[in-house]
């Protein structure tokens, strides 16, 4: 399988201010984990049917944009490389849609990550990116913030969220 290039905005969204019917949107439920943090080697379990492999390049200097490698697993798998997780399982549900030609995720965090919520957009290039502007919506740009990737979260837990940064 190819690499590719992964080129993505994330923002940190409050739930109850987004504003779109996130019950027509597809709905993912996610497990996730990572088997290690350098290199950033992370397993995924998509509704308990789908399971990926991902490896991500080191950041260079921006999280922007960052070679990926992603290849389906079996459940059995799945089930060992979880075993040797390092950090906590992140669970999350994951809500698509196409919004003005482009793919919105949003994810809801679950258990100790809760009320946590993010918005992410991935782009054809990296110009589409920078020029994209952030939603009204939003609370704030995380996108360069390790706090609140993924694996941050794995790593560290929660980010203060009392004064929504």
């Amino acid at each position: 399988m190819p690499v590719n290039c992964e080129i993505e905005r994330k923002w940190l969204i409050d739930e109850s201010n987004i504003p779109f019917d996130l019950s027509i949107a597809k709905k993912d439920v996610l497990t996730q984990a990572y088997i290690s943090f350098s290199p950033t080697i992370r397993v995924r379990s998509e509704n308990g049917e789908r399971f990926i492999l991902c490896v991500k390049a080191k950041a260079k200097g921006s999280y922007l944009a960052r070679e990926e490698f992603e290849t389906e697993i079996t459940k059995e798998q799945f089930e060992f490389l979880l075993a040797k997780k390092e950090g906590q399982i992140i669970e999350k549900t994951r809500y698509t849609m196409n919004h003005e030609g482009l793919n919105y995720e949003i994810d809801i965090f679950h258990g100790s990550l809760s009320p946590l919520a993010y918005l992410e957009i991935e782009f054809a290039t990296t110009k589409e990116a920078l020029e994209f502007k952030t939603p009204s919506w939003a609370i704030k740009d995380v996108t360069d913030d390790f706090k609140y990737k993924n694996a941050g979260l794995a790593k560290f837990g929660k980010p203060n969220l009392s004064n929504k940064e």
